[in-house]
């Protein structure tokens, strides 16, 4: 007899898994696109194999240039005022940060992974970004209560042929398992959270997962094809194609070349002919896909062949306006994302004997646009007029591999330097006579 039940259950798990399946493969194609790793397979179809032999598919990286241009939060970094033990902890924390915002702008949704690192010299935080991965839900659509994601594998040894293996997270427990469901391993964890940040591009609407930079990527494969059809374009009419009229198609000719006569038989004709295309209009049709993309995006993109002036500071941040304006929201988001981090850090640390404080305290650099070298020592003087900044912290802005009491050590310095060149200048200045007094001729 029929359940309708357990019909209705596979229909839903068949459904469910079509879907992580899709997202899987959206997922590779955007990381594929942003490495720029074979990226010709995603084309092959739109031509047929002899067009392989003219010449190789075009292969363009535009997609890494965008997504790196959108991602601005971490390019200058963050100052994070909690400890020296948690800077220590976490002297990783802004290198790791900036691809985890690069790779969420990317493909949208990325889990990251806190792990303490306790068999280093130093002990600190590792940040592990996992991009495939599916979410287990409960009353709340956008809080995992577990998460579950196939671990990497050493595809780089040949003789590694065991099973795919997985791991599950959840609040308490820890469970390593193959692609059969058999238990390899599972322990209790102790940190009462999952030890995963989920970022996302955007606020989420209707859905856990939120979908990445498939508009740049599409642009990206279009214009790989487009380039490619130019490519074979130019090959075409540099050369043009041979053909002869009046001859049967039986007959065998041989191939001939500059120094060679053609014996054709009477009545044929032997002719190139040479197809009309418009490479200008080509290349402006892939300007155009470039340059719209790029304006949805908030991008400001100049081509060099156009030419024209670089523009100043002030020129860029007007033509950069939307893109600051999308750059203050992702502050709020990745503020927000620092704490909830933050609170993962705090409960692992705890679990690891190391106590940290309740607040965390973070301030984002903000990017700067160029200035002219007179606008820069403008800026400086106000700040430091205005108590903005000291002397130490204007030197760290300048140099910024210094820390603070290497900067304090070179200002002073500097100055005692200073100080003796003015003594030994004022010890080396000759004593001035006194003025001669000019006589008049009158007596006092």
């Amino acid at each position: 007899m029929i359940n309708p039940i357990d019909i209705i259950q596979e229909s839903v798990k068949d459904y469910k898994l079509s879907i992580a399946q899709a997202r899987r493969d959206e997922i590779r194609k955007l990381l594929d696109y942003y490495t720029g790793t074979e990226t010709e397979k995603y084309i092959d179809d739109y031509f047929a194999a002899d067009a392989f032999r003219e010449i190789p598919l075009y292969n363009a990286n535009f997609t890494r240039r965008f997504i790196n241009k959108m991602s601005r939060i971490y390019t200058v970094g963050a100052s994070r005022n909690v400890s020296d033990s948690y800077s220590s902890l976490t002297r990783k924390k802004d290198t790791k940060m900036k691809h985890i915002e690069r790779m969420t702008r990317l493909v949208g949704t990325v889990a990251t992974q806190v792990i303490y690192r306790d068999d280093l010299p130093q002990p600190c935080f590792d940040y592990r970004p996992v991009y495939y991965f599916d979410v287990h839900l409960g009353e709340n659509p956008f809080v995992p209560e577990a998460i579950t994601y196939p671990i990497m594998m050493n595809v780089s040894d040949v003789s590694a042929t065991e099973k795919l293996q997985y791991a599950y997270w959840d609040k308490e427990r820890y469970i390593h398992y193959d692609e059969d469901g058999n238990i390899l391993g599972e322990y209790e964890h102790g940190y009462g959270v999952i030890p995963f940040l989920f970022t996302h591009r955007e606020d989420q609407i209707d859905s856990f997962f939120v979908e990445g930079a498939n508009d740049i990527v599409s642009c990206n494969e279009q214009v790989n094809i487009t380039m490619t059809e130019l490519q074979l374009g130019l090959r075409f009419q540099m050369f043009g194609q041979p053909f002869i009229t009046g001859m049967y198609g039986d007959k065998k000719l041989e191939r001939a070349g500059s120094d060679t006569i053609l014996d054709l038989p009477e009545g044929s004709t032997f002719g190139i002919a040479a197809p009309e295309g418009d490479i200008n209009a080509v290349i402006e049709s892939v300007k155009f896909q470039l340059d719209l993309v790029a304006q949805n995006n908030h991008l400001y993109v100049q081509f060099a062949q156009d030419g024209g002036e670089t523009p100043s500071g002030i020129a860029l941040k007007i033509k950069d306006l939307e893109r600051f304006e999308d750059y203050q929201d992702d502050l709020d988001l990745y503020r927000m994302y620092e704490f909830d981090l933050y609170d993962i850090e705090k409960k692992i640390a705890s679990y690891n004997n190391i106590s940290l404080p309740e607040e965390l305290k973070i301030d984002f650099k903000e990017p700067e646009y160029p200035k002219t070298v007179q606008d820069q020592i403008l800026m400086d003087e106000h700040m430091l007029a205005h108590h903005m900044i000291d002397e130490v912290g204007l030197l760290m802005k300048h140099n910024k591999d210094l820390s603070q009491s290497e900067a304090e050590s070179i200002i002073e310095a500097n100055k005692e330097a200073m100080q003796d060149e003015h003594l030994q200048a004022m010890k080396e200045e000759p004593v001035g006579e006194e003025p001669a007094v000019e006589y008049n001729g009158e007596d006092e």
